[in-house]
């Protein structure tokens, strides 16, 4: 009975001491990305959620406490800030459906067996890491009324006179919309090559044996499998076109006449010192559209997750 009762008591627990050298020395390697957190990341933030209560121009002697005012004017009287929300989402929808399917398609010929894809990578790569307003310099130059892609239809026979590609609203639109797909469809082939590379090259062998065409084999084998990594693909991609500011501002400066003005590119070109057109402005007034803009943002991010629950569990 004394023998069952020592084998069935608990052991106790023994805590596993740590070496402080080596605590010490793990706190010194992240030292510098946790000061960076705190006062690039966290600072910020907690400095631009209190002054969304404040008038502040810069000028410390004229900053007072407003309360609610501000967050009262963006729902009640900035109809700007709303029509830039409608600009974003028109942006998103046109950019996305042209982006995604196009990176998969790259991603698809490169997970092909074809020589050099290395190269081929590293190409499609490399507009991702060109900083966003270059290539806003970069497209503005290309579709310029006097650029390079009016003398190439000119001489295609397509156009008869130059086209002033950033006078129409719609033209402008579309210049934006191509110029962000090339910036930024190098990093989803990325992804969708790691999603494919995950698939099971014997799946793909039972399918060729069993007689199945590409058609079948894409949509029954390979979309289900990748769904997961879609999912996430398709949140950054919503994330990132929505959060496009720099580039607009480089490209058309919101013109004409601030129909392609984004969100983003709004609060900089109003708000910001250094960038807003008009002097002494309410920069406590841009800090509460940020913190606004952030909230739907998140609201935006979490609506999708909820919806796109079944990708994760498509296949």
């Amino acid at each position: 009975m004394k023998l069952l009762h020592n084998i069935t008591a608990k052991k106790p627990v023994v805590r596993e001491k740590y070496d402080k050298a080596e605590v010490v020395q793990c706190y010194l390697m992240i030292g510098l990305q946790i000061i960076g957190l705190l006062l690039v990341t966290l600072y910020p933030i907690c400095w631009a959620i209190r002054l969304a209560w404040y008038y502040y121009d810069g000028v410390l002697s004229s900053t007072r406490f407003v309360g609610f005012e501000n967050f009262i004017t963006i729902f009640t009287k900035d109809t700007v800030y709303w029509r830039t929300w409608l600009t974003t989402i028109k942006f998103t929808l046109m950019k996305l459906p042209i982006e995604l399917p196009f990176a998969m398609f790259i991603a698809l010929l490169l997970n092909a067996k074809i020589k050099a894809k290395g190269f081929f990578r590293s190409v499609f790569f490399l507009p991702t890491l060109i900083g966003s307003a270059i290539i806003g310099v970069i497209f503005f130059s290309l579709f310029d009324y006097f650029g390079i892609m009016n003398a190439i239809l000119k001489s295609l026979g397509i156009i008869s006179s130059s086209i002033d590609w950033f006078a129409d609203p719609s033209k402008a639109m579309l210049v934006l919309v191509l110029g962000s797909v090339w910036s930024t469809f190098g990093s989803n082939v990325l992804y969708f090559l790691a999603a494919l590379k995950n698939i099971p090259s014997e799946v793909y062998e039972s399918a060729d044996l069993d007689g199945a065409s590409k058609f079948v084999v894409f949509f029954k084998i390979t979309l289900p499998m990748i769904a997961p990594i879609l999912q996430m693909i398709l949140l950054l991609s919503i994330n990132g076109t929505l959060h496009v500011g720099d580039f607009v501002l480089v490209m058309t400066a919101g013109g004409p006449s601030g129909s392609t003005h984004t969100v983003m590119s709004y609060i900089i070109n109003s708000f910001v010192p250094g960038f807003a057109v008009e002097q002494g402005v309410n920069i406590g007034y841009g800090c509460a559209l940020s913190l606004v803009t952030s909230v739907f943002m998140t609201i935006i991010a979490i609506a999708y997750m909820k919806i796109s629950t079944r990708l994760a569990n498509m296949y």
